[in-house]
């Protein structure tokens, strides 16, 4: 009789974790238990500077709200804009994408109209992707620009300033797509054709043959562009430019890191310097906003802030007023702009008795009332090519509004 083979019993898997898995499972509770705590009880924050945005508050806990879902939608935006180490995470998102080869960052192109973001371009610099027109914005503000110049009658200099991305298409990524902003150059040349209006292009000037004009992380020209612009306007009005060896050129900060760097955080970035010109003659110079006195045109509390450009005349103000006091030729400008301008006028004003400045995006008076009341001379308007694309200002300009 054959022995029985003995069959070797089977090992059950134990129903009990490795001691591994016991100690993720208690890592990760304790993450989210931590990260609970810190969303209830750390202080919030309303704002985030390096993105530049109002951050969103716990939503309050209501019964339409959850039975419609924003309750949830609120919820997760809350979480997201005040989870622990989020700007850490922001930069580690922003390598990412780099890392796999995406070329334009922070962009919305479901927005309407779509919304470009930026290309991070040779030489530490930042660039916003230009995106073709597809509004009647730019056009109605050339419109709104001519009428003006027609209305008024006053001697009227444009000055429409190219973007960094166009003037710098060299260090933009291999393939990457911008729009030429020629284009609109073209219909300003064409549309505006008044004997009192003078187009100022910039485009050579501001070219990268010529040097670099643009801050690395932000929008706008950096100092030694506006002062470009400064010279190539002056000729244009009549006078002759103050040289460049005129002026002292102060570092004012180094740690300045703008509107670009706020679309796509990234800790590797350089940062920009900020320059301050002062001209070499001591000049009594004033800024009168909102019915008070500022003297001079530095406000350097903003240096202690992350929008340094703002340092520049306090920032944008529906309106000001900026006297030299040592100029008494008389002649007095009214500025239409944007920012870009808030970095031109310390160059511009030792030319002129007194510049009124306009933001017609903040402006609701009747500009040609402003005209008349103040005793302007000639104006002039100095705007960013992409801001005239983006932003409506034309019913600002409108005679029918006289």
């Amino acid at each position: 009789m054959q022995s029985e083979k003995r069959k070797k019993p089977m090992h059950k898997r134990s129903s009990l974790c490795r001691p591994e898995e016991v100690a993720a499972t208690i890592l990760l509770f304790a993450f989210a238990v931590a990260g609970a705590f810190y969303l209830i009880f750390a202080p919030k924050l309303s704002f985030s500077e390096n993105e530049n945005r109002v951050l969103e508050q716990a939503p309050p806990l209501e019964t339409d709200a959850l039975l419609d879902g924003s309750f949830t939608d609120s919820l997760e935006a809350f979480v997201n804009d005040q989870f622990p180490l989020r700007t850490e995470f922001l930069s580690l998102n922003t390598s990412f994408q780099l890392l796999t080869g995406r070329k334009d960052l922070g962009s919305n192109y479901s927005a309407v109209p779509p919304e470009g973001g930026v290309y991070f371009g040779k030489k530490d610099h930042v660039y916003e992707v230009l995106l073709p027109n597809t509004t009647d914005t730019f056009r109605r503000n050339i419109q709104g620009l001519e009428t003006f110049g027609q209305e008024t009658k006053l001697p009227f200099w444009v000055v429409p300033v190219p973007s960094g991305s166009q003037e710098q298409r060299e260090n933009l990524p291999l393939f990457a797509q911008n729009h030429d902003q020629k284009e609109e150059l073209n219909y300003i040349q064409e549309t505006m054709t008044g004997e009192n209006v003078m187009i100022v292009d910039l485009f050579d000037t501001l070219d990268s043959w010529n040097g670099d004009f643009y801050y690395k992380t932000d929008h706008h020209w950096n100092t030694f562009g506006a002062y470009e612009g400064y010279k190539v306007l002056a000729q244009k009005m009549g006078f002759t430019p103050y040289g460049q060896d005129q002026f002292t050129f102060r570092l004012a900060s180094n740690s300045f890191y703008g509107t670009l760097y706020s679309k796509a955080v990234n800790s590797f970035q350089t940062p920009d310097d900020l320059y301050l010109p002062e001209y070499a003659e001591p000049q009594d110079i004033v800024q009168m906003v909102g019915g008070e006195e500022h003297e001079g045109l530095y406000w350097e509390e903003y240096l202690d802030k992350k929008d340094k450009y703002s340092t520049f005349m306090g920032g944008n103000h529906s309106v000001e007023v900026v006297k030299n006091r040592n100029q008494n030729n008389g002649r007095k400008l009214l500025l239409l702009k944007d920012s870009y301008a808030n970095s031109l006028v310390p160059f511009l004003c030792l030319h002129y008795s007194e510049i009124h400045v306009i933001d017609l995006r903040y402006y609701s008076q009747n500009v040609y009332d402003y005209i008349e009341e103040n005793g302007i001379t000639e104006a002039a308007a100095v705007y960013s090519m992409k801001q005239l694309c983006d932003v409506d200002i034309s019913n600002k300009l409108a005679v029918s509004s006289k």
